[in-house]
């Protein structure tokens, strides 16, 4: 199925898999918002360079379809894929799919955990030092790359600076701003964009078995990120009544109930980014509503007339100033700072201006 399966990015993909099947650099950072198929990418840049039946753009893995992949997060149920439900794929890509490659090191955090460990990028070092037993090169992904800590990041560098002969490495990361300047300078930004609606709508309809109707609905909510389309798709709503009713009711805030806003809805990194992104969206609108007049868009009529009372009750200027104050929050988040100490911060700071502070 070759990179066809995968949509948005194409341009830049394309360019990747060139460079990459004729001249690698040896390590690549990728950059981007999560959920938008930054690891799919670098996963199918693996197949394309270890595949045997096809090298190269257009690799036998259907990575939309794969049922080696489906079932990988039950290791059990990944081997059985890979021997009893005919997988088309070759048999490299399929090992590459139950993560069994000897070719292929993948690193990445355990959803248990905050972190990538520094037993894990111990590891993966180690293995890259081994020359490639099947394949040309050697590909190592460490994914969420920036939730590596200080010690981990260091063990690395000196594998960024003298790679191993044949080998690829590709970081995963949603902020660069996370790794340090020498690990950065080490490697070759690439930077993901956020998927269009019309692409996201596809990969409902696909994946999802979503009505066009419904795959349009969920893919104008999901900001650009694929996984927060999946997640709608499956039931999961984000908290907007919650938050827009917060936010106009702001002025008479106390630090008791900016705690308890932070713990309920900022208490990971994952949900503090995704509600800031949120809130910074809710106030662009009503932003875009004051200069331009341009209609705001919101789930329910619930949530539009508290967007309206707050947007008609509350100045431009200040409404700019709040949107620039979440856009720093968000920031700050994704360059991992403390989720629930920054939503304290900010509910508080956003009581502050709309008391005239």
């Amino acid at each position: 199925m070759s990179f066809a399966g995968i949509l948005g990015n194409k341009r830049l993909i394309q360019r990747l898999s060139a460079e990459i099947a004729e001249r690698p650099y040896h390590a690549y950072l990728f950059i981007g918002p999560g959920g938008i198929g930054k690891a799919l990418v670098a996963n199918a840049l693996a197949h394309s360079v270890l595949c045997e039946r096809s090298p190269g753009e257009n690799f036998c893995c259907a990575v939309e379809r794969c049922p080696a992949r489906k079932s990988e997060a039950d290791s059990s149920l990944a081997r059985a894929a890979a021997t009893e439900l005919h997988c088309a794929c070759c048999s490299a890509c399929v090992q590459i799919a139950v993560g069994v490659h000897p070719d292929f090191i993948l690193a990445r955090r355990n959803p248990k955990r905050t972190e990538v460990l520094i037993e894990q990028v111990r590891d993966f070092i180690e293995s890259l030092a081994v020359r490639p037993s099947r394949g040309a090169r050697r590909i190592g992904i460490i994914d969420d790359a920036e939730t590596l800590n200080l010690p981990a990041q260091n063990a690395l560098l000196k594998t960024l600076e003298e790679p191993p002969a044949q080998t690829v490495i590709f970081l995963v990361s949603k902020s660069e701003r996370a790794l340090l300047d020498t690990i950065r300078s080490r490697t070759r930004p690439v930077r993901f964009g956020l998927l269009q609606p019309a692409e996201i709508q596809a990969i409902l309809k696909a994946r999802a078995m979503l009505s066009e109707e419904k795959a349009g609905a969920i893919a104008r909510l999901a900001r650009g990120s694929v996984a927060r389309a999946l997640a709608l798709a499956a039931g999961a709503e984000p908290p907007i009544s919650e938050l827009v009713r917060a936010l106009d009711g702001a002025a008479t805030m106390d630090f008791v109930q900016a705690h308890s806003l932070a713990q309920q809805f900022f208490s990971s990194r994952d949900e503090a980014a995704d509600n800031f992104e949120l809130i910074a969206r809710i106030l662009e609108e009503m932003l875009c509503f004051k200069l331009l007049g341009a209609a705001m868009n919101p789930p329910t009529p619930e949530v539009a007339a508290i967007m309206m009372h707050f947007a008609r009750s509350v100045d431009t200027e200040t409404i700019g100033i709040l949107f620039q104050r979440t856009l720093e929050a968000h920031t700050a988040v994704n360059e991992m700072a403390n989720p629930r100490l920054q939503a304290e911060n900010w509910w508080m700071t956003v009581a502050s201006v709309l008391r005239g502070g």
